[in-house]
């Protein structure tokens, strides 16, 4: 789906409804809403081959496992394979795939799966528990609610349910050509929004102003946003919390944004720290200096078929003789596509292989205790090159 604005907004800098206020002598303008619309031509879907292909790999699978179907709950694993996000999906080792909605359903694979529509009906977690019956198989699922668990066993005793959570994640790690240009054009959307915000900025700037002009860019774009814009000035980079909507940048003040971006389901983040005044102190450049450090290092790491623990742990040591405090050191990166979390996660006790192809946002966060919280994170594609940056957006602590 493709999101377009009826009004101009901040980047044109030219409004109709807009806010326009003054603070120390400067003039601002700034939209107060946004009029959506929704236009599918201009997306560039997956084409259906690729999600057939999808389909006979998880077939593949399955016919050399003793798993003979799986049941996905999952939106982003529904999806993956048909296009369609939502309902329950049904998929056995012959190729058999069933897609149960309470809701109309339209995928690229509509002449290959079939279709159940119970319009109305609230869980179709039940419409798929009765059409398997009670027989005896081997099946898999990806996640479920306790109460939907407790209806397999009830109503269907012989059947056996085995976790294939791990085996859809590794599936989904490997991104294709077009899953990479998907999330490509979701990190240029991202690193632009960034950059406008950083032109936004201005003392009296409220944490308001920055989302409208965040998602003004997006929509611009022809994208979406994945979440309200995070924002925090001063004492909450810290508490690692949202500052609330009126409050305003002042001088000499920190600032922590995390932005995130979806083109066509698939999602890109970015989080950027900067501090507005002449001059940042010392020892905030000093830990500013050393955290850039910790994520080229992260980054460098990122070979194809690496451990995840074995790149947190390189890391974790490499971040002690930075001076970092250990208890600061527990998370350095993870995996984005269909979800803004999913593996590989490089944090302490990850079982998670970094293959090659995954896409990877690489940023350890840092907090100074009784001070200030730092945060900045970039998108790579892990090749056997190397990683190949994806998002570009200014470094540069000082805003001036």
């Amino acid at each position: 789906m493709t999101l377009s604005l009826e009004k101009p907004a901040y980047g044109g800098r030219s409004f109709k409804d807009t806010e326009v206020f003054q603070r120390s002598g400067q003039m601002s303008s700034l939209p107060l809403d946004y009029s959506i619309n929704n236009d599918v031509s201009r997306m560039n879907p997956l084409r259906a081959e690729v999600f057939e292909q999808r389909v006979e790999k998880v077939a593949e699978r399955l016919r050399s496992s003793s798993v003979e179907a799986v049941i996905l709950c999952s939106p982003a694993n529904v999806y993956y394979f048909t296009g369609y996000r939502g309902g329950v999906l049904y998929a056995s080792a012959d190729g058999t795939l069933i897609l149960f909605s309470s809701l109309p359903v339209s995928t690229p694979l509509a002449d290959r799966v079939e279709i159940v529509e119970k319009l109305g009906r609230r869980d179709p977690v039940m419409m798929a528990l009765e059409y398997l019956g009670d027989r005896r198989m081997s099946l898999g699922y990806d996640t479920m609610t306790v109460e939907a668990y407790q209806a397999v066993i009830r109503s269907a005793p012989s059947v056996s349910m085995v976790s294939v959570k791990d085996l859809m994640y590794e599936l989904r790690q490997v991104k294709s050509e077009e899953e990479v240009s998907l999330l490509r054009k979701a990190c240029e959307t991202v690193s632009t929004a960034m950059e406008v915000v950083r032109q936004v900025i201005s003392y009296g700037t409220t944490v308001a102003d920055i989302r409208r002009a965040v998602a003004d860019s997006v929509y611009r774009a022809g994208a979406e946003l994945a979440y309200n814009p995070r924002v925090s000035f001063g004492d909450d980079t810290f508490l690692n919390s949202d500052s609330p909507a009126e409050r305003e940048v002042r001088r000499d003040e920190l600032i922590k944004l995390q932005i995130g971006v979806v083109v066509e389901h698939y999602v890109a983040g970015l989080s950027r720290t900067y501090f507005y005044g002449e001059k940042p102190p010392e020892k905030l450049v000093k830990f500013y200096s050393s955290l850039l450090k910790l994520k080229d290092e992260v980054k460098s790491n990122l070979a194809p078929w690496s451990s995840a623990i074995s790149i947190y742990d390189k890391c974790r040591s490499f971040a002690l003789t930075l001076g970092f405090e250990p208890s600061t050191l527990t998370y350095f990166g993870k995996g984005v596509g269909l979800e803004e979390a999913e593996p590989p996660f490089i944090h302490a006790g990850s079982a998670d292989i970094v293959r090659e192809g995954a896409v990877v946002n690489v940023g350890p966060d840092l907090l100074i205790p009784g001070r200030f919280g730092l945060s900045v994170s970039d998108v790579y594609h892990v090749s056997a090159a190397g990683p190949q940056p994806l998002t570009e957006a200014s470094l540069e602590l000082a805003l001036g």
